[in-house]
């Protein structure tokens, strides 16, 4: 099983209500769209049984490509992409749309804490879970995407 947590890099508080889009390995083109539940945590689980593969859709929350609980096969990488803005450096090509990538071995076995550079808020990493420290888009940034 494999948790996402966004956090507000600020107030340190779970982001509550969003869809995180999730890539298991590179052969799906587009993302799950998977919900937030009740504790603020985007969940799937991995599975190497192809038998097991599901996700049950789920439209009016997420979109076409909303899944609730999905089954994914296992893969050597996860990409998640989420509609703010990383609390992190700075780079060259700076965008709320970028797609970070993580070894899904290292998710399982140690888990996966973002850097805050939007405030002090901190998490420490738990085994099978990513934690991503986020801030809302700025009116300028809305507007420049």
């Amino acid at each position: 099983m494999i948790r996402i947590k966004l956090v507000s890099g600020r107030t340190g508080r779970a982001v509550a209500g969003v869809c995180v889009n999730v890539w298991v390995g590179n052969e799906r083109k587009s993302a799950l769209a998977i919900p937030t539940d009740n504790d603020n945590v985007a969940s799937l689980r991995l599975t190497n049984r192809d038998a097991e593969v599901s996700a049950q859709m789920r439209w009016e929350e997420c979109g076409d490509f909303g899944a609730t609980d999905p089954v994914v096969a296992y893969a050597s990488s996860i990409g998640i992409n989420v509609g703010y803005v990383l609390c992190q450096v700075r780079r060259a090509v700076h965008t709320w749309l970028a797609t970070l990538s993580f070894d899904t071995k290292q998710v399982l076995q140690s888990g996966i804490v973002s850097a805050n550079t939007c405030g002090k808020a901190k998490a420490l990493p738990t085994p099978g879970e990513v934690v991503l420290f986020v801030r809302p888009l700025s009116w300028w940034e809305k507007l420049k995407e």
